[in-house]
């Protein structure tokens, strides 16, 4: 398994020197770096452990003054080496970055006390004193010491071996989950063009199709390499170089590559936020710098549990933004003070928030205690309880952070359960579901009770009124439950009650009678329009009940028997088994009928997409139903 090692310390306190000590190679590259003898920004090499593991290595900057690039580096982190100056001990940027690490679940770490030859026995015991008080209480705190001198590498194989021993406690990452890498890094390479660097937090990354965030664009990813090695595929916790089609200025650190329709954009997070002791106290609409990845976002504080954060203490709070973020739940952040910038504090990512909250909400409160705790049954059954729509299971994958084999694992005992209904990739609340089919009926009954004579409610009509329109598949399964349950029944789109029954008075059947002889007559020698038959209201409610068996509407709102029709068809069916085109003329001697009828019921074929016309002739496009 490769792993990402990450160091961190107060400035001039051995970590490039180390870094050099472990792999051979100086992760300062820039020539500002080089003349002023200290890191600016991130640095990267890798080396092979004894077990046969690859360790990509991070280097960041010490300086305050580049605490922001120090913080681009820590967020793909599985290991940190906390270097201390055996000599200076533990000094301010020691402890930021200390906080800094406490906020991005860290687990596993090695306290590396640098310079040893520098210093006497009594000045390291010293040091090693103050580094205990330092780590207590965080994930340091039982970690191994280990002292090194990288000039004379006296300790390093003894720090190799450290690393090896304290790489079989780490987390796997999330292969399964889809990929995701934040752009730390961008540059061109003369003749193969853009270059964007980054580590790659979860899922497995292919050469192909990707896309980009936030400029949200398509773009292919031409070759990949980890540690300078071109592959055809990265893992998580790799260091990984993308050569993509898009050019230099079109993106900036703090991007990220993922799968496309994998990240949503928020401009309103809720989180959960430590304060740390040395802080101020938080108040609503502080100004604060929010970093994510490998990205500074400016957002103002608004408290949701308490009035006033206090130093030390936990909250849940609303961060909004003044830039959109692209975010997945628990994920990592840390909050510095606006001015002057100092690290204030730091947490996780509970959901990204489309509305704003307000002070002691108990539901919002409530909502994200559940989210938070994550457990994805409870997540899922929080997400659905004020769904009145089926949900994409898509949206709960994104929803829940988790992997899509997860999600669907906790779908199937709810439904086992009888919590939910599934179909296809839509899931709907079990109570939500009966109230939507409860609703359904009520339409059906309701157009029976103002249209008696109908058989019953045209099924785009009912779609329409349940807002159903992008579940069609959802709604088909509605209706089938329904059949089954003997209380509604459809017949050529038609949706009605099983036990409604049309009846037309006497008067009402004479008018039915009527108006079918007259389309009958002379059928194929003049066809009738609809406004030929109807004159009123009561005349278009009976023509929509023969329309469901008896009659059926050609080009222009001509009318035909569905007998006459049924002929027709059979006569062209038969023609182009044998034929390859049919005319007019072929049709109108065949049926014995006018031009002008035979050339209604050809374009009706063209217009339903039967035939085609070629000229003068018809094609058969596709068998007739």
């Amino acid at each position: 398994m490769d792993f990402i090692i990450g160091t961190s310390g107060h400035i001039d306190h051995g970590k490039t020197t180390l870094i050099k000590a472990l792999t051979g190679n100086s992760t300062d590259r820039l020539p500002e770096e080089k003349k002023r003898g200290i890191s600016i920004d991130l640095g990267f090499s890798y080396f092979d452990l004894p077990s046969g593991q690859r360790a990509g290595i991070i280097d960041v900057p010490g300086h305050e003054k580049f605490v922001k690039n120090m913080m681009t580096g820590t967020f793909g982190m599985d290991m940190i080496l906390l270097c201390i100056d055996s000599k200076e001990g533990v000094m301010p940027q020691t402890v930021e970055h200390l906080d800094i690490l406490r906020f991005l679940n860290k687990t596993e770490g090695i306290v590396v006390l640098t310079k040893r030859d520098l210093a006497t026995d009594e000045e390291t015991e010293k040091t090693i004193e103050q580094v205990k008080e330092l780590v207590k209480g965080t994930f340091l705190e039982n970690c191994p010491i280990c002292e090194v001198d990288s000039i004379s590498k006296r300790g390093i194989d003894n720090l190799i071996q450290m690393i090896d021993s304290e790489s079989k406690n780490l987390k796997q990452k999330h292969a399964e989950r889809d990929y995701r890498m934040n752009i730390d890094r961008k540059f061109n390479v003369k003749g193969i063009g853009t270059v964007v660097t980054g580590t790659l937090l979860d899922g497995d990354i292919h050469k192909g199709e990707s896309f980009i965030y936030p400029i949200e664009k398509d773009i292919n990813i031409k070759n990949i390499q980890v540690h300078n090695k071109n592959v055809n595929v990265a893992h998580p916790s790799q260091r990984v170089a993308l050569n993509i089609n898009l050019n230099l200025d079109e993106i900036d650190r703090g991007y990220v590559i993922a799968k496309k329709n994998s990240l949503k954009a928020f401009n309103m997070i809720d989180v959960r936020l430590t304060l740390l002791e040395s802080a101020s106290p938080l108040n609503h609409w502080d100004r604060v710098r929010l970093f994510h990845g490998t990205k500074e976002i400016f957002g103002r504080v608004v408290p949701l549990d308490k009035q006033v954060i206090q130093p030390g203490t936990q909250a849940l709070v609303q961060i909004r933004l003044e830039e959109k973020i692209y975010a997945k739940t628990s994920d990592p952040f840390i909050l510095r003070q606006f001015s002057p910038q100092v690290t204030i504090g730091g947490g996780i990512i509970i959901d990204g928030s489309v509305r704003k909250h307000k002070l002691f909400d108990e539901e919002i409160i409530e909502n994200l205690k559940i989210k938070e705790e994550g457990k994805i049954k409870d997540i899922i059954l929080n997400y659905l309880r004020d769904e009145i729509f089926p949900t994409k299971i898509d949206d709960l994958v994104f929803y829940s952070s988790e992997s899509k084999d997860k999600v669907l694992k906790e779908l199937d005992e709810l439904k086992q359960e009888d919590k939910v209904v599934i179909r296809n990739d839509k899931v709907l609340e079990k109570e939500a579901y009966l109230k939507l089919l409860g609703k359904l009926k009520m339409f059906v009954i309701s157009f029976h009770k103002t249209n008696p004579l109908l058989p019953g409610i045209n099924k785009e009509e009912l779609l329409k009124k349940l807002q159903l329109d992008d579940d069609r598949p959802f709604f088909n399964y509605m209706i089938k439950d329904l059949n089954d349950q003997e209380v509604l029944m459809e017949e050529s789109g038609i949706i009605s009650s099983k036990c409604h029954k049309v009846q037309l008075s006497d008067e009402d059947e004479k008018i039915r009678k009527k108006m079918l002889q007259d389309i009958c007559q002379n059928q194929f020698d003049k066809l009738l329009k609809i406004d030929n038959v109807v004159h009123n209201q009561k005349d278009k409610t009976i023509l929509g009940i023969l329309l469901q068996k008896d009659v059926v509407i050609l080009r222009d709102n001509f009318l035909i028997s569905k007998k006459c029709y049924d002929k027709f068809i059979k006569t062209v069916d038969d023609h182009f088994n044998n034929n390859k085109t049919l005319n007019v003329k072929e049709l109108k001697d065949m049926l014995n009928m006018s031009r002008k009828s035979a050339i209604t019921l050809l374009e009706t074929l063209d217009i339903k997409g039967y035939t085609k016309r070629i000229e003068n002739d018809r094609v058969k496009v596709k068998d007739f139903k």
